[in-house]
């Protein structure tokens, strides 16, 4: 695989330049972890009672149920 660098005028590198298939390959990775991190976070609170419901999250935004019966 091919990589290649964009640099400032000082030589740091700044950004990288990847092959779409690499990118690709990685993006899918990237979601396979996010869903595997989440299982486990589901996982974990199975059974626990909720410290919110949803008038509390509602007017935490400022809004209210008649907002979204509207």
């Amino acid at each position: 695989m091919k990589i290649q660098f964009i640099t400032d005028a000082q030589g740091k590198k700044k950004a990288a330049i990847i092959p779409f298939d690499e990118w690709e390959r990685t993006e899918k990775a990237k979601d396979i972890l996010e869903h595997v991190y989440l299982a486990g976070i589901i996982e974990e609170r199975k059974g626990s009672k909720s410290k919110l419901d949803l008038d509390d999250l509602l007017n935490a935004k400022g809004f209210s149920r008649a907002d979204l019966e509207s």
